[in-house]
């Protein structure tokens, strides 16, 4: 790879590949947390919808329940 890097590069001026290593290991821990955190909110979210269903199928039951019956055609 050096004397591919040297056709294109001055070899006294090579990139600086350990820096860039740094870089990447660096933006990878960073990576890992925020999807940890990603995957946390993905989980209180999925939580959220089924209370949030569980609640409205709750009140829906009670409005059945509380709405007048009709009977035989006739209203009350």
């Amino acid at each position: 790879m050096k004397e591919v890097m040297q056709k294109h590069f001055d070899p006294d001026k090579l990139p600086p590949i350990t820096k860039w290593k740094a870089e990447r290991d660096k933006l990878t821990a960073n990576k890992k947390q925020l999807n940890t955190e990603y995957q946390k909110l993905k989980t209180d979210t999925a939580q959220v919808k089924k209370m949030r269903s569980r609640v409205y199928d709750i009140t829906s039951a009670e409005r059945r329940r509380e709405q007048p019956q009709r009977s035989h055609g006739m209203e009350l």
